[in-house]
């Protein structure tokens, strides 16, 4: 059933100079601010009917190579980007960058002026001294969502950015009326589909890190808040939560005392000064409602063994009160080199991940009133960017999707969409690969009113050597069939995050 699009023939002579250079040209890419139109002829197979009116967003490192300077992805500039599917069944891309401070005194200068947390600034090492020499560099390009009317770009140190929701015009800072103003919040928010509220995680400490989970509604006002403090130093990208817990994983960090002077005196980055411990891993448990919980308004798990978790997939409580989790997890990980960076003078190496061994799916079960974990691997394949039917978070979710490669033995750059029956524990996960060289990006399953079960998930293919971008719709339930849908552009930088949007800007 797939298309003709995705099943280009691919010369047999691609080597790893091929491989190297498709994805060197897709996180360079920079198209800059974009307002196009496809028209339905040029799609290959049909947008379904009933995501007409719906659009994709998407947000990413649109920006690295700044002058004569390439920057870590992490410090790349937010590049949002909304596919509108029109009535008449094309598709409308406009993409805009995120307009902070970082970015406007950058595009005026032409050069990398702002040292970032993977990046120090090019020229003699006095320019990078310290820690706390110049602005922070919120790039906002980490996550896209709609929330009341704005959109809001994540980053990882410091406060979204709200856009326009239809120009994608940036408005500024999001404070949320104040409550997060000058505070380290994580780029991941959730959204609880019984609350109908946001769900934000600002942290502060080092040595004792204090975790302050807030909830606010559409208007933005803030209705709910709970905290929990854990002995640090400690990594936290990401949050799950159920109707009672939010959820972070423990990610201890230590620091190499020679790279860390290296990083003072200018000569090194934050980020290659940082390493995980060799320790068993462990989940925090902060109660959402910490009066009636009491006592055990924050509970530590310990795991069956190390747990780097990056991206958590989703968590529930069954009825007797035992807590599921699932969660993308290493075992171990260095910082430094994530997505190949190689540094600010050299191109992008894809093998530098294979070094390392990939993030699997795993499944971690609390019993109730328990301080340990079960632990059981849900699949044989690497799997990272895990998304689930939003109105099913918090709740017992019946199907996974996400990004993977047809090498198990890897993870990123990913070329693979996996699908997972979470109701079959038996059904092997779909799986459809894209041709060699060709990248595959988050995939984004679709929300449709009136139906009970995600019909279709989407992701980009970024194709560096044939510079094209597409977009692919697949039946959820057919993943293995192929796009159903692909949508040509041209080659757009890699995205990290995204989301589907129904609202009406």
């Amino acid at each position: 059933h797939g298309l003709q699009i995705m099943q280009a023939p691919i010369d047999a002579t691609t080597t790893s100079t091929a491989r190297s250079k498709a994805w060197n040209a897709a996180l360079a890419a920079r198209p800059g601010a974009l307002d196009l139109h496809i028209a339905a002829d040029r799609i290959e197979g049909v947008i379904p009917p009933a995501l007409r009116g719906g659009r994709m967003l998407s947000n990413g490192p649109g920006w690295t190579r700044i002058g004569d300077w390439t920057a870590h992805p992490f410090d790349g500039h937010g590049y949002v980007r909304a596919f509108e599917f029109q009535d008449d069944g094309s598709v409308r891309l406009r993409a805009r960058f995120v307009e902070t401070r970082i970015y406007r005194d950058e595009l005026a200068a032409g050069r990398f002026l702002h040292r970032g947390f993977a990046t120090n600034v090019p020229g003699p090492s006095w320019r990078n001294l310290g820690l706390g020499l110049g602005p922070v560099r919120n790039v906002a390009n980490t996550t896209v969502l709609r929330w009341g009317d704005r959109l809001l770009a994540g980053w990882e140190g410091g406060e979204p950015h709200a856009l326009d929701p239809d120009s994608l015009a940036t408005r500024g800072p999001e404070t949320l009326d104040g409550a997060i103003a000058g505070q380290i919040t994580l780029a991941h928010m959730a959204r609880d589909p019984i609350s109908g509220r946001l769900i934000t995680c600002s942290i502060s400490g080092r040595k004792q890190v204090s975790f302050c989970f807030r909830e606010f509604d559409d208007q933005l006002r803030q209705c709910a808040s709970s905290q929990g403090t854990i002995e640090g130093p400690l990594f936290t990208h990401d949050f799950a939560f159920t109707r009672s817990w939010t959820i972070v994983a423990d990610n201890p960090l230590q620091v190499d005392g020679r790279e860390f002077l290296r990083t003072l005196l200018g000569r090194s980055t934050l980020l290659r000064s940082i390493a995980t411990r060799e320790t068993p891993g462990l989940l925090h448990l902060i109660a959402r409602d910490q009066a009636r919980a009491g006592e055990t308004a924050v509970r530590t798990i310990r795991l069956p063994g190390p747990a780097i978790v990056v991206h958590f997939a989703n968590a529930h409580e069954e009825e007797d009160g035992t807590l599921i989790i699932d969660a993308c997890a290493f075992d171990h990980f260095d910082f430094g080199e994530e997505f190949g960076y190689a540094g600010p003078q050299a191109p992008f190496d894809p093998s530098l991940p294979d070094t390392r061994a990939p993030q699997r799916l795993r499944r971690y079960t609390i019993a109730p009133g328990a301080s340990e974990a079960r632990c059981e691997q849900l699949i044989p394949q690497a799997l990272d960017f895990p998304r689930i039917d939003p109105r099913q978070a918090g709740g017992r979710a019946t199907r996974l999707f996400g990004a993977s490669r047809s090498d198990t033995r890897h993870a990123d750059p990913f070329d693979t969409v996996l699908a997972l029956d979470l109701r079959d524990r038996e059904r092997p996960p779909q799986l459809w690969t894209a041709p060699r060289d060709v990248f595959v990006g988050e995939p984004i399953p679709a929300v449709v009113a009136g139906e009970e079960q995600v019909r279709y998930v989407m992701a980009l293919l970024s194709d560096g050597l044939r510079e094209q971008t597409t977009l692919a719709i697949f039946a959820a339930d057919d993943l293995a069939a192929g796009p159903v849908a692909a949508v040509p552009m041209p080659l757009l930088p890699i995205a990290f995050h995204g989301d589907w949007d129904t609202t009406e800007a």
